[in-house]
């Protein structure tokens, strides 16, 4: 099981910043997940929302700008703005990374960065966007690690049946599920779809889980765990 530093060390200013990654596998998270998005001039970027709203107080729009605006900004750096490429180049390269694509339209600049530093073998391509998902195994092979993410598709009725579809239509290598499942379907049917899954060789990804507690009543059946909180989990990992 790994555990996988959402965004770094979780949502804020300093998400899916070199500084926050880096604080993240400080604490020992196996790997990182991050959010990709394309600039202006093609530059694979990493930014969970479409504008710099939430995180800068700025009205930019991410994709109407190039990376040398960006960076002329002054919202370039360790602790700013990054992208996909110097994440790999910085760190270490025993890392996991689970790739989660915002934008369908930044998967060939993914497809090319993830060749230039040979990073296919520790790499999953996530994406809420399905169908782009499938870009990446015609690039790479039947084996490539992608995962459909799936959100409150499991918070209703017909919860099993929607990942039994998906499934059979995506072949994925994982599903990356929210964690609320276990609060709409209660922990023993949570647990028993999950196991179910992986029995048929499919992984499970739980996001955004920081809760050692439920950690602790799931974790065997849970392949990645993507949280907010690394210190905390990765502690809870090492002291049981």
């Amino acid at each position: 099981m790994l555990v996988l530093a959402h965004r770094g060390m979780g949502k804020g200013r300093y998400e899916n910043t070199l500084k926050s990654f880096k604080e993240g596998l400080g604490h020992g998270a196996h790997g990182i997940e991050t959010d990709v998005r394309l600039t202006r001039d093609g530059a694979v970027i990493l930014c969970h929302d479409a504008t710099l709203k939430r995180t800068m107080g700025l009205e930019t729009v991410v994709a109407e700008q190039t990376l040398g605006e960006l960076d002329s900004m002054g919202l370039v750096g360790e602790d700013g703005l990054t992208t996909l490429e110097e994440l790999y180049r910085t760190l270490p390269d025993d890392k996991y990374f689970d790739v989660e694509i915002k934008a369908p339209e930044a998967v060939p600049g993914v497809i090319d960065i993830v060749r230039k530093f040979d990073a296919l073998d520790r790499t999953m391509f996530s994406s809420f966007h399905h169908e782009c998902l499938g870009a990446f195994r015609k690039a790479f092979g039947d084996k490539t690690m992608i995962a459909p993410i799936i959100d409150r598709e499991v918070l209703k009725e017909g919860a099993e049946e929607f990942l039994d579809e998906t499934v059979k239509r995506y072949r994925p290598f994982a599903l990356n599920l929210n964690k609320e499942l276990f609060n709409y379907m209660g922990l023993e049917k949570g647990r028993e779809m999950l196991e179910k899954f992986r029995a048929e060789g499919v992984r499970i990804s739980l996001w955004t889980l920081n809760d050692p507690e439920l950690f602790s009543q799931v974790r065997d059946v849970c392949d990645y765990l993507i949280t907010d909180r690394s210190d905390i989990m990765m502690q809870f990992c090492r002291n049981h």
